[in-house]
C-alpha cells in the first residue's frame, strides 16, 4: 500500500466517524420501539382559539427514556396536553408538517427541559395519562397532572354582549400515591389534603404548623410528603 492510499483510508475513516457522531441518537441497538403508528398533521391546527392545547407551543429539545435509560437524546418534542400525546419531529426531515408521536407506555418517560413526564395506568383507581413526578419516595409519591379542556366559542345572546372565542382552559391537579399504590386526588382545600394522609392526618397538621408550611403551596407539599415518606 503506497503513502497516498494510506492517507485516503485514514481520511475516509475520519469522515465516516464524524458523520456517525453528528447523527442524533434515535434508538438503542436493543430495538426498543418508541415511535407509534399515529402521526399528526400540523396543518390541521386552525388556531382559532385562545390559550393553547400544548405544554409549550414550540418544539423543544428533549429525551426519551426507557426504564430510566435514555434511548433517544436531543430530540424535537412537544406535548399536546389536550390529546395527551407527545409529538416528535423526524431528525431526517424537521421541516415536515407531518410529525410522529411517542408510544404511550408505563416504561417510557419523556424529559423536556427540567420537566419529566411519566405515563401512569393505575388499576386501583382507573386513572391513566401523563403525570409529572414532583417527589418519588419509597412509601409515598407526589405527582402533578395538567389538563387542557377545549371550550367552544359562544355567540353573543344580545347586542349588549360580545362573542366569546373558543379557548383551552388549563387545570392542574395533584395526586398523592400512598403505600398501597392508590392515587388520591388532592383537592384545593387544606382540609381535604390532610384527609389524604389518612391516619397521619393529625401528625401532618402538627408538622405543617411547626414548620410554617402551607399545603396549598406545591414546594411546601413536596416537603411534607418527603418528610412523612421517611418517617
Amino acid at each position: 500500500m503506497n503513502y497516498f492510499s494510506s492517507i485516503h483510508i485514514v481520511f475516509l475513516s475520519f469522515l465516516i466517524s464524524s458523520i456517525a457522531l453528528a447523527q442524533p441518537s434515535i434508538k438503542e441497538s436493543s430495538g426498543i420501539e418508541y415511535i407509534s403508528s399515529r402521526t399528526v398533521n400540523l396543518l390541521n391546527d386552525s388556531n382559532d382559539y385562545t390559550g393553547t392545547p400544548y405544554f409549550n407551543k414550540e418544539f423543544l429539545k428533549g429525551n426519551v427514556l426507557y426504564k430510566g435509560k435514555i434511548i433517544a437524546a436531543n430530540q424535537d418534542i412537544r406535548y399536546n396536553v389536550s390529546h395527551e400525546v407527545f409529538e416528535i419531529k423526524s431528525p431526517a426531515n424537521k421541516s415536515s408538517k407531518v410529525v410522529n408521536t411517542i408510544v404511550r407506555d408505563t416504561d417510557i418517560e419523556i424529559e423536556i427541559g427540567s420537566d419529566s413526564f411519566e405515563y401512569i395506568s393505575s388499576s386501583k383507581n382507573g386513572i391513566r395519562g401523563y403525570f409529572i413526578p414532583l417527589f418519588k419516595g419509597k412509601n409515598k409519591s407526589l405527582y402533578k397532572k395538567i389538563t387542557k379542556k377545549y371550550i367552544q366559542s359562544r355567540k353573543a345572546t344580545n347586542s349588549m354582549a360580545k362573542d366569546v372565542a373558543a379557548m383551552y382552559k388549563e387545570k392542574i391537579v395533584l395526586y398523592l400515591i400512598n403505600e398501597s399504590g392508590e392515587m388520591l386526588e388532592l383537592s384545593s382545600s387544606k382540609k381535604n389534603k390532610l384527609k389524604a394522609f389518612g391516619d397521619l392526618r393529625a401528625e401532618v397538621k402538627t408538622y405543617t404548623k411547626q414548620q410554617g408550611l402551607n399545603l396549598n403551596k406545591e414546594a411546601d407539599l413536596i416537603k411534607v410528603v418527603s418528610h412523612f415518606d421517611e418517617n
